[in-house]
């Protein structure tokens, strides 16, 4: 008689991370290491089940979180941190200027324009996407800026 012994992840459950594909990364150059800067970059959901991000971590910042920046009625712009974010099935989250991106605190050392870093999203089954991330000029706006 033989015993079936259960696999660590049902047919149903699939690893998150796996179900992401991360393009047109980059980060703004810093001002030294005193001053935070921002990265920025689109995620899409291939998968069929809502994923969940719940932070981000970077090789090159003691602090990293993902903030959202939004704007009252009265154009003032304000940020604040955000715990998780969520992505609908075959969903596209663009992290950019302006709206969602991650917060660099506390650098290790400079982001020097021409270089890149690694960082990686963090989901909520505990699975993390490693990607790399160019750095551009201090007044780059979009990932096409040189």
């Amino acid at each position: 008689m033989a015993i079936m012994l259960p696999s660590v992840l049902s047919a149903q459950e699939v690893i998150q991370s796996e179900l992401v594909q991360v393009s047109s990364s980059w980060a703004r150059a810093s001002v030294g290491t005193m001053r935070p800067t921002a990265a920025y970059l689109t995620v899409v959901n291939t998968g069929e089940q809502m994923i969940t991000i719940t932070g981000v971590v970077s090789e090159i910042a003691g602090r990293s979180s993902i903030h959202e920046t939004s704007v009252s009625a009265e154009g003032v712009g304000t940020m604040k941190p955000v715990k998780e974010v969520h992505l609908s099935p075959g969903g596209t989250l663009e992290f950019k200027p302006g709206s969602y991106h991650i917060m660099l605190m506390e650098l290790n050392e400079p982001l020097l324009e021409g270089a890149s870093t690694s960082m990686s999203l963090m989901f909520e089954d505990g699975s993390q996407k490693l990607f790399s991330v160019p750095i551009l000029s201090i007044g780059a706006r979009s990932a096409d800026a040189k």
